[in-house]
């Protein structure tokens, strides 16, 4: 990961390592939802109007054996995007150097169960960007997280106005500046 500032594997913080409200507030929910005595909420726990306002700014990841597939994403993280993700996997989506950070904290987040939080600085070639994020499990069946919970928002370091990312083949040079991690201790 060289030139890439970097958080140590084993951070652990609290809720306010999440700055953006929206994610905040999304955790929030699924705090809730989850309980004291649950490995994590399952997701028909999720209601979808209790979240309306959320509802552009999250996804939802089926964890496979060894990648992720997109289930659903929001409109405001497509149109942050620059294009449709539902359907594809992360692999698929984004290249290695971009997507081996993200991969890292989800398959933590899905093996033990723990929330995340993320904060990553690009540069593309529209600008600098923030991407903030957060990665909670869920667990339709009683021993094994099999779904992710995330919830993204982007902000501009730049003038022009332009999706985060641009189609597949252009993403390739994107750089990735930095990228920050933690598990979270609610």
């Amino acid at each position: 990961m060289s030139g890439v500032a970097y958080m140590p594997d084993m951070a652990m913080t609290g809720i306010d390592a999440v700055s953006d409200p929206r994610l905040r507030g999304l955790v929030d929910y699924w705090a809730v939802l989850r309980g004291a005595d649950r490995l994590a909420p399952d997701r028909h726990h999720l209601d979808p109007a209790q979240i309306q306002h959320l509802l552009p700014w999250i996804m939802l990841l089926d964890v496979l054996a060894d990648d992720y597939r997109y289930r659903l994403v929001g409109t405001g993280l497509d149109g942050l995007f620059g294009r449709a993700l539902t359907g594809t996997t992360l692999r698929q989506s984004w290249p290695a150097h971009l997507g081996d950070h993200w991969r890292h904290w989800m398959d933590r987040a899905s093996r033990q169960a723990c929330p995340v939080a993320t904060t990553a600085v690009l540069n593309t070639r529209r600008g600098r960007l923030r991407l903030d994020a957060v990665i909670l499990p869920l667990s339709n069946q009683p021993d094994r997280v099999d779904m992710l919970l995330c919830g993204a928002s982007g902000s501009s370091m730049r003038r022009q106005s332009s999706p985060l990312l641009r189609p597949t083949d252009e993403v390739v040079a994107d750089e990735l500046v930095s990228f920050e991690a933690s598990v979270l201790t609610l």
